[in-house]
């Protein structure tokens, strides 16, 4: 294994001219939906995308819209819920996507994870108001325990043994670096995976990460910011009422079909 790994390693490091085994969290909908579309139009044939979401029509959809776009590339829906998933459930879908497409691993040139799925956490109040055990839990396993989970069991499967790269990207945002008022919850959590990916990146020389941020779409979320967010000045920004803020996040939403 070790001489053909070594022969490998003089292939192209684009990432778009190798075969890839492809995760792709919140991918029914918005930028992970987008995200799905471009990285199926942009990988080489026989790669192969895992989409994972709740949603299963929209997930289903999107497979869809893959496959008639290009069938050379894999897609399988993963419709699962996040926040819920183990390390034993994780290993073993992915031992079960392998055998039921005949191929393992080491069939791969290149692996990557892009963690995308993420809520918004109540920004109905502020901070001193959060006293919901129970929501703030489940706001922490989805946004944090599952990004864990998720690395720990890929990787063991996809080591820098088997592949000649590994990335995996966190999509992350302004809030990583910005405090902003009744977002306590949304703006801790992005800074923790930042800190969390930072720290991955030291520990796993192999493994080349990215935090990205793509700034404000015009997406679902976005819907919950503009009607639910407590601070005033901050729900103005998002009706494009608030200069101040604007200077940060630009001054409009751009469309997740604009990716």
């Amino acid at each position: 294994m070790e001489g053909v790994t070594a022969g490998r390693r003089q292939a192209s490091l684009s990432v778009w001219k190798l075969r890839t085994f492809c995760l792709i969290t919140g991918a029914s909908r918005g930028f992970g939906q987008q995200m799905a579309k471009r990285f199926a139009a942009k990988l080489p044939a026989s790669s192969f995308l895992l989409l994972a979401a709740r949603d299963s029509a929209s997930l289903s959809a999107t497979v869809a819209a893959i496959t008639a776009a290009n069938n050379e590339i894999r897609t399988k829906s993963w419709v699962t819920d996040l926040s819920a998933l183990d390390e034993t459930s994780v290993s073993s879908y992915l031992g079960k996507i392998f055998e039921d497409n005949s191929f393992s691993p080491s069939d791969f040139d290149q692996a990557i994870v892009v963690h995308n799925a993420a809520s918004l956490g109540d920004v109905s109040c502020f901070a001193c108001q959060q006293s919901d055990g129970t929501a703030l839990d489940a706001y922490w396993k989805l946004n944090l325990t599952s990004v864990l989970v998720l690395n720990s069991s890929f990787w063991k499967y996809f080591t820098s043994e088997i592949v000649i790269q590994r990335f995996t990207i966190n999509i992350s945002s302004i809030c990583a670096k910005e405090p902003l008022k009744s977002w306590a919850i949304y703006c801790a959590g992005k800074a923790a995976r930042d800190m969390l990916f930072s720290t991955m990146a030291l520990e796993e020389p192999s493994l080349r990460v990215l935090s990205y941020a793509p700034g404000p779409l015009d997406t679902k979320m976005q819907v919950e910011a503009r009607t639910l967010t407590a601070d005033t000045e901050l729900r103005n920004m998002f009706h494009g009422k608030c200069q101040r803020h604007k200077s940060h996040w630009g001054s409009e939403m751009r469309s997740t079909c604009t990716l």
